[in-house]
């Protein structure tokens, strides 16, 4: 019988989906996962010498699921750029990736249940949407979803080996150095007990006769990114929800510091918020903030930068 926990799920970049990678993989840690492989049967509407139905036949199939993770530092930086749709950036002692861009990257993502030497193969799978949550307390969690071209279960690996996973340093609520808003710290002004940022790059399938199970194209749409706070109810929190009323932007940094003092800095230049004025009884007020990211000019996108100390 198999067991959650001797699954091993590894990826590599993908040129060519239909050759299997043959070096380059690494092995991937995860909380959990939903990678599947769901098929559509369409019925057939033949009527023969009987009640009952014909065969129906296999029209579509679909590649896709969540890949749910903790933040470590570099251990995902490969999906975050697939993500983003661009290549980091080198600097000195820091390196950038822009978000919304047109680079497209595709993996293969292999299953390995080692207890039953049973394998699950995908192919050209892109990272159609990604979040990032900070909870009050606990672990900074991601969360990576993948559509993909293709799909084969298997006997035989094709992962051969595999880096292995990077599991430290990683980052929990308690790694949030700072929180500033419009430039602006919010470390004993504002109080933000919760945060979340979420990217959908909107890849639509498109069904070319002759293309197979799969679809033969998935191209990337307009990408929605939006996002919470939550902060402590105060005068600069209701400062904050006068906005919305002329729609004025506003921006967000998060610095995420991890145990050797490397960074993580997300930063949101343009974004326009909603939320609601809080009430409550006899309990802390809070303000439920939510924000969409825009951009007027190529500058406004934003930006995820790992500093080095």
């Amino acid at each position: 019988m198999a067991r959650g926990n001797k699954a091993v799920l590894s990826y590599s970049k993908q040129d060519d989906v239909s050759v299997v990678p043959l070096a380059g993989w690494k092995i991937l840690p995860r909380v959990s996962d939903s990678l599947n492989n769901t098929v559509e049967l369409t019925d057939s509407e033949t009527i023969n010498d009987s009640r009952l139905k014909t065969a129906g036949m296999v029209t579509s199939a679909n590649a896709e699921g969540d890949i749910e993770v903790e933040m470590i530092k570099t251990a995902y930086d490969d999906l975050i750029a697939a993500a983003a749709g661009n290549e980091w950036t080198t600097a000195t002692k820091t390196k950038t990736v822009v978000f919304g861009g047109d680079v497209v990257t595709k993996f293969a993502i292999e299953k390995n249940h080692k207890d039953i030497a049973q394998y699950h193969y995908w192919s050209g799978m892109r990272v159609n949407s990604f979040s990032l949550d900070i909870p009050e307390s606990g672990f900074i969690g991601m969360t990576f979803g993948f559509m993909g071209g293709g799909y084969a279960a298997s006997l035989a690996a094709s992962a051969v080996t595999p880096t292995a996973a990077v599991t430290s340093p990683k980052a929990t609520s308690l790694s949030v150095s700072d929180i500033k808003i419009d430039g602006v710290t919010t470390k004993g002004v504002s109080c933000v007990t919760a945060f979340s940022f979420e990217l959908n790059n909107n890849i639509e399938r498109q069904n070319c006769l002759g293309a197979g199970l799969y679809g033969s194209n998935f191209l990337e749409m307009m990408a929605d990114m939006t996002g919470s706070l939550t902060l402590a109810y105060s005068k600069n929190t209701q400062s904050m929800l006068d906005k919305q009323l002329t729609g004025a932007p506003v921006k967000i940094e998060v610095t995420v510091k991890f145990p050797d003092g490397d960074t993580y800095v997300l930063t949101i230049f343009k974004a326009q918020i909603s939320g609601d004025i809080p009430s409550g009884g006899n309990e802390i007020l809070q303000a439920q903030l939510t924000y969409t990211v825009y951009a007027d000019a190529p500058a406004d996108a934003p930006t995820l930068k790992l500093i080095t100390a």
